[in-house]
């Protein structure tokens, strides 16, 4: 595994963009976005929040990445402002004020205090799932979170990754219900 640089965003948001083209929980996100590229615009916005707030790493070959958000908070400061607005304005207040709804409900979830790390997205290209890099992906942050016993968190919208990410040790502790739309928010303690 290797940590992002700034200089990887563009192959990050490649790879995320090709893996989330049908997810369910995107979708609900953006459905009232009426922009065509509102799904590398938000894949985009991920990428440089995670990476001034968290980790981001990909496999050795970039058909894989992980980005996680750690308990790290992310100064106030015109690069934040600027990301924000143009966020709002390219995707459209709709789904902002949705995205921010979800976000609210899943970070009621995490702790206030103390060193976590949430799983905000995982993605591999189509073209290489099933070969275990996401599995790669999360244990090497595992692997790194153990030292200091923190929680991981995550989220999933289809409920097929629920077993999953059960066998590496995730649990569905909650589920948000937002119109008929579920989200499942899992956490991997340590004893």
């Amino acid at each position: 595994m290797k940590r992002a640089k700034f200089e990887d965003k563009n192959v990050v948001v490649d790879i995320l963009t090709k893996s989330f083209i049908n997810d369910p929980h995107i979708n609900f996100l953006l459905e009232k976005s009426k922009n065509k590229n509102k799904l590398s615009i938000i894949m985009e916005y991920v990428f440089e929040e995670s990476f001034y707030k968290g980790e981001i790493y990909l496999n050795e070959d970039n058909t894989a990445v992980a980005l996680w958000n750690t308990s790290t908070k992310e100064k106030l400061s015109w690069r934040y402002i600027y990301r924000n607005l143009s966020f709002l304005l390219r995707v459209g207040f709709d789904s902002t004020c949705r995205i921010l709804k979800m976000d609210k409900l899943v970070h009621k979830h995490h702790p206030r205090a103390g060193q976590f790390a949430h799983l905000y997205t995982i993605g591999v290209l189509p073209e290489c799932q099933g070969k275990g890099y996401a599995k790669q992906l999360i244990n090497f942050m595992i692997e790194k979170m153990s030292s200091t016993k923190s929680t991981l968190y995550l989220e999933t919208a289809n409920s097929t990754n629920i077993g999953i990410y059960n066998k590496i040790g995730f649990h569905v502790f909650h589920t948000i219900d937002v119109d008929g739309h579920k989200l499942f928010c899992m956490n991997r303690k340590y004893c």
